[in-house]
């Protein structure tokens, strides 16, 4: 009777798992729309402890900055999830299209500021200022390129040092 009783809850919880509804990021309760232009939209997200968000989507890439040091399972869908231990201030890229589930293992909320990017798909097809290894600390070496074809092998168009500020600053393959 107790196996019995043990398959029927387990197929009732695959079946509620088959069917979570999947939502946009505007729809999922946890993500506050704070700020919205034509260029990026920005998210207040506090996951309250040891729960979780629903299923929903990103379709725009982001930028993430961690408000306090947390511990957070990202399920990206049909994907095996990840544990993911960050800290204050930590920032992360992570580039669109994915739907995920963020569970929350801390005893504390988990938040964080989500930039998603709006001009995303216009911004991979324009001209592009990147960052060259450093010459000296502290000091970085800027080239301005053109992206026009992912297949380019173009040099810089242009050159020049300045002084940057170190942050912590990551990229992720696994978004949260």
């Amino acid at each position: 009777m107790k196996r019995l009783t043990f398959l029927c809850l387990f197929s009732i919880s695959l079946a509620a798992q088959a069917v979570a509804p999947e939502v946009e990021i505007t729809a999922e309760p946890h993500h506050h729309l704070t700020l919205e232009n034509k260029s990026v939209r920005v998210f207040d997200v506090e996951i309250p402890p040891h729960a979780d968000t629903l299923m929903h989507w990103h379709r725009h890439d982001y930028f993430q900055v961690t408000l306090g040091a947390s511990e957070v399972v990202n399920a990206v869908k049909d994907k095996p999830p990840v544990t993911v231990k960050l800290q204050d201030g930590e920032t992360r890229f992570s580039p669109a299209t994915f739907a995920h589930i963020a569970r929350n293992l801390a005893d504390q909320p988990f938040r964080n500021v989500t930039i998603e990017i709006l001009e995303d798909e216009s911004l991979r097809n324009s001209t592009a200022v990147s960052i060259s290894s450093p010459t000296a600390p502290n000091k970085f070496s800027l080239s301005k390129t053109t992206s026009a074809s992912p297949n380019s092998n173009s040099s810089p168009a242009a050159s020049f040092p300045c002084t940057i500020t170190p942050a912590l600053i990551s990229s992720s393959p696994s978004p949260i």
